[in-house]
């Protein structure tokens, strides 16, 4: 048990006090960390009738049993808290070296509540110890200008510390504001920015120890990481080589890619443009520099850019995601790649989730081009469809809370509900109040419906890039697309298999939510007699805890719907003519039933007691 990693640091920010607190073996063995062990804290600690801004909520910040050792992309983190989203249960990851730095300062994770009465950042020492710091002169700054801050006033390089910080949006509580780490890892979804600026705590540093990570059996971490990588290695159009930049034109022949708030299925560009969002284009062309890697992985991903000509020449941006060139780029009209560019990177750097903003603003766009919304509304701004300049204008007032800007910082589904007259009918979110990523789930029926059952805020069961025969699951994903019974079965064979990977905080663009892989690297490294039904368990566990948490939150099964755009039909596409509103209904009963669910939701009193958390039905 050496090899096992136990140790938190409660943190208590109104009274400036700390707390070690060892996690015992049982547990540990059943929740491991992360999103499972972050969901059992959750439940424990935040009474399910506060407000997510409230002190009493906690931020829960946990790395997992991998983390620090040689196994690829072992060095992210979990956040686990009280989402602004949802005002329920938020679980959200980024991947790069925070979660590492963690474990070598002897810390599995940090809970922290309590909210200062005036803005400080926490300093993590390399002997798990923390100092409380005013960070009064950080405040507006974003997060790429505090990561600089910070490192000049302890006298450290970037290198020697891991910084977490939110932005202009996390100060003044934007309810999609995100936590960035290191400039270039976002945890993006459900608010945790927000739940982060109500706690006044900017920051987040933790100074690289000089200690490794000791595993049980260093020979078969060795082979387990050549099993990961050969398969990276050997795709060339793959993650290994563009990260998630392939996925643009892969959507977009799929019909995947969001047009103009779901307006249009196709993106009617010039083909030399549309070339040009695409991995080979930008890396050739964008002189991208690897100087923010993430713990053990070799990936050429979160790259620096530079802008090589033009208005922005010699700018210095952070390579962008699908999900920025599609929130800002198609889904917004805006054609030019180094201006979508330029936008995603002001956005990571006000720190705002990038999926809720591209919602919002195609959204407000429409309703202007409908005159629901009118320039008295925007503050004489003329909002259209491909306006870089004017979507730039309202970011920046998104992130102020300024004017028009007040009103969308509250989200996609607050917002429609404010503006009124008709807006309703426009805006994409689900019931429970966030929006899905940036795609058109209208062709892609096995996503949307996930994301309407979410527990975490975002999408808990995403079987993409996965072996679903693994999971129980005898035929493959496109089948089912529009199959409202198989739909309901892979979601829930492969329920839970997410949540494992999030509790052990590894990257599944590495592991590919391998079961088997997964089970093995955790052998390997504690030593443990682990089962991939113990594994399986692991992540269940987690996603019944967390929705018992959203159903004493007043999160009910109505929620569990999407708005009235998000469930349409589109005009053409395989899509067309088809909606999953005609199916729906039976689907959730479905999904109830076999989730070990009454008719309602709630968990049947044999599956907590299989889960061995029949702890939690005297709760409901």
């Amino acid at each position: 048990m050496f090899c096992v990693s136990n140790k938190i640091l409660k943190i208590d920010l109104e009274k400036e006090k700390t707390l070690n607190v060892t996690v015992d073996d049982s547990i540990l063995r059943q929740y491991i960390g992360g999103c499972s062990l972050g969901a059992k804290f959750l439940y424990e600690e935040v009474p399910p009738t506060i407000e997510w801004s409230d002190p009493q909520n906690c931020l829960i910040i946990l790395g997992g049993q991998l983390s620090g050792t040689k196994i690829p992309g072992s060095g992210g983190f979990n956040i686990s808290t009280k989402g602004a989203m949802t005002n329920g249960a938020a679980a959200t990851q980024a991947q790069g070296v925070f979660g590492a730095y963690l474990r070598l300062c002897g810390l599995l994770g940090l809970i922290i509540s309590g909210a200062s009465s005036n803005w400080c950042y926490l300093v993590i020492n390399e002997d798990g110890t923390a100092d409380f710091r005013s960070a009064e002169h950080l405040i507006g700054k974003d997060t790429w200008d505090t990561v600089d801050e910070i490192a000049k006033e302890l006298g450290k390089k970037e290198r020697e510390l891991s910084i977490l910080s939110i932005g202009p949006a996390g100060e003044n509580l934007i309810r999609f504001a995100n936590i960035t780490a290191d400039k270039g890892h976002v945890a993006a979804h459900n608010g945790v920015g927000a739940v982060m600026g109500s706690k006044k705590l900017k920051a987040i540093v933790v100074v690289r120890a000089k200690n490794s990570v000791e595993v049980k059996d260093k020979v078969l971490v060795s082979s387990i990481v050549k099993k990961i990588l050969k398969p990276l290695i050997e795709n060339r159009s793959g993650h290994h080589y563009y990260g998630t930049l392939s996925g643009f034109h892969k959507n977009y022949s799929n019909w995947n890619l969001p047009i103009m708030n779901y307006t249009k299925t196709r993106w009617q560009i010039p083909d030399d443009k549309f070339q040009k969002f695409s991995g080979p284009y930008i890396y050739d062309n964008y002189s991208p520099k690897r100087t923010r890697l993430c713990w053990g992985c070799p990936n050429h991903h979160s790259t620096v850019l530079t802008i090589p000509d033009g208005p922005y020449e010699g700018t210095e941006i952070e390579e962008p995601d699908y999900e920025q060139l599609a929130a800002l780029g198609s889904n917004l009209g805006i054609e030019d790649l180094t201006t979508v560019m330029i936008l995603a990177n002001l956005v990571d750097r006000l720190g705002m989730d990038v999926n809720e903003t591209g919602w919002s603003l195609s959204c407000i766009i429409e309703c202007f081009e409908k005159g629901i919304v009118t320039a008295n509304q925007t503050g004489g701004l003329e909002l259209k469809w491909g306006d870089a300049a004017v979507v730039k204008e309202v970011i920046q007032k998104i992130a102020s809370r300024e004017g028009i800007g007040d009103i969308l910082a509250e989200g996609v589904m607050r917002a429609v509900k404010k503006i009124g007259n008709g807006a309703e009918e426009i805006g994409i979110y689900t019931k429970k109040g966030v929006t899905p990523r940036s795609h058109d789930h209208r062709a892609r029926w096995t996503e949307l419906f996930d994301n309407c059952v979410s527990e975490s805020g975002t999408l808990d069961s995403t079987p993409v890039g996965t072996d679903i025969k693994k999971y129980g699951v005898q035929s493959g994903i496109e089948p089912r697309t529009f199959d409202p019974n198989g739909i309901v079965e892979m979601e829930v064979k492969i329920k839970g298999g997410m949540q494992l990977e999030d509790s052990l905080v590894t990257c599944r663009f590495n592991t590919r939510m391998s079961v088997d892989l997964l089970v093995e690297a955790v052998r390997a490294v504690t030593g443990w007699v682990f089962t991939a039904q113990e594994a399986m368990d692991v992540g269940r566990r987690a996603v019944n805890l967390m929705h018992v948490f959203n159903m004493r939150s007043g999160l009910t099964s109505d929620l569990n719907w999407p708005s009235s755009r998000y469930g349409s039909s589109p005009v053409d596409g395989p899509g067309a003519g088809k909606s999953i509103f005609l199916h729906l209904e039976k689907m959730l009963k479905d999904y109830y039933r076999d989730m070990g669910w009454d008719e309602n939701g709630k968990p049947l009193p044999e599956t907590l007691k299989r889960l061995q958390i029949e702890w939690i039905e005297s709760d409901l």
